[in-house]
């Protein structure tokens, strides 16, 4: 699989620039891959070169590195938290704030996990220092029934995922070549989550598991529009969040039942349009085996190890070459440690993934919004020190 992602990384990039850009042949790809990793002892490589070292297994002049800078971003712009999720070019400065002055490779727009959620109807609450979230004693699917009244929305008129769209068209538009920028859409099952609430979810999947299925193609129709037009903004890639395809989430094979297929249709939407696909997973116990088949993604982030490894050094044997390990540095540590705890950690990490290339160094989700930035500064460091 690592072949193919980094053809199709290299030909994102290429996208709308070299018309048609066309297959890149792969001994042309690994050749410029193999000329970087050698320049890499000689000089420091492009933000561009090092991912694309990575994503042919091959090792760059130091491990990738993508503090995943989201809602923190706004601290250094000084706006609200409900400006920041609702006004795309208040978002779009705080994101690139965070991409400039802090570093890493890509920026992705990880505004919050209720922009579907919103549009479908679901009450909201923007705080004013913290993420927005669903008004929970007010879910918009209060009963069992509910899963089959939901109805498809005009996604030409869902104002929070076009006000998305409008943040991808600014970073593409500002980033340029500096960095890989991607989209972001949560899973049809966490959109769901968003209107039952987990508890009535996870029972109904269990009991009503046919009247889920009815709501989850719904939502699956528009996510399907959601994700093309992200990638027509042209963004390099878009991650996908399937956050119950794990312990926090259902059994594996009920997770492959009910959300496994409508995942692979968003991948292969993801696909289709010329974009890598990323599988964003910070839960326990993270279901890697499933999510490769049914999704095949060029790149899964994490935040703890797969349910069939027993440490790093499984995760890189047995994962490795399939697919672009991103993670997995623990968001409390960033949050509470300290510069030189956080650093200590990312050299653990490096030391146990970054053999051989394939791995990109960032947090297990987003960067924690109010945590100190100086642990985000020292996860870039340890990336360039340690790499």
């Amino acid at each position: 699989m690592s072949e193919g992602s980094a053809g199709l990384l290299l030909k994102a990039f290429l996208k709308g620039r070299v018309p048609p850009p066309g297959l890149i042949p792969e001994g042309l790809l690994y050749g410029f891959a193999g000329i970087s990793s050698a320049r890499s002892h000689l000089s420091g490589l492009t933000n561009i070169e090092r991912l694309i070292t990575t994503f042919c297994h091959r090792e760059p002049d130091h491990v990738p590195c993508f503090p995943m800078i989201s809602g923190a971003g706004r601290r250094l712009t000084g706006v609200s938290y409900p400006e920041f999720s609702q006004k795309p070019e208040a978002a779009a400065e705080a994101l690139l704030a965070g991409f400039d002055l802090i570093g890493g490779e890509a920026v992705v727009p990880m505004l919050d996990l209720s922009i579907e959620a919103a549009d479908w109807g679901q009450t909201m609450v923007y705080p004013e220092h913290s993420t927005p979230h669903p008004d929970y004693a007010d879910p918009l699917i209060k009963d069992v029934d509910g899963y089959e009244r939901l109805k498809r929305i005009d996604f030409k008129k869902a104002n929070r995922m076009q006000a998305m769209l409008e943040t991808c068209r600014i970073l593409v538009r500002e980033v340029g070549w500096k960095g890989l920028v991607s989209g972001f859409a949560f899973g049809p099952l966490g959109v769901l989550n968003m209107m039952r609430g987990a508890n009535h979810l996870f029972r109904d999947c269990v009991n009503y598991p046919a009247k889920v299925l009815k709501a989850i193609e719904a939502i699956t129709e528009v996510a399907i529009e959601y994700v093309e037009a992200q990638c027509d903004t042209g963004v390099q890639a878009v991650a996908l969040d399937t956050l119950f395809a794990s312990w926090n989430g259902l059994s594996k094979e009920l997770w492959e039942k009910i959300e496994g297929p409508f995942a692979r249709e968003l991948a292969n939407a993801v696909r289709r349009r010329g974009c890598v696909v990323v599988v964003h997973n910070c839960g326990d116990g993270v279901y890697f085996d499933s999510q490769i088949r049914f999704m095949e993604p060029e790149v899964i982030t994490f935040a703890a190890l797969p349910d069939d490894c027993r440490d790093r050094k499984e995760l890189k044997q047995k994962y490795g070459d399939q697919v672009v390990l991103m993670g997995y540095v623990d968001t409390p540590l960033l949050s509470y440690g300290t510069p030189y705890d956080v650093m200590e950690e990312c050299r653990r990490q490096i030391e146990d993934l970054a053999d051989g290339g394939g791995f990109i160094l960032a947090p297990g989700c987003e960067f924690p919004p109010n945590g100190p930035l100086e642990n985000a500064l020292a996860v870039v460091k340890a990336a360039e020190m340690y790499g």
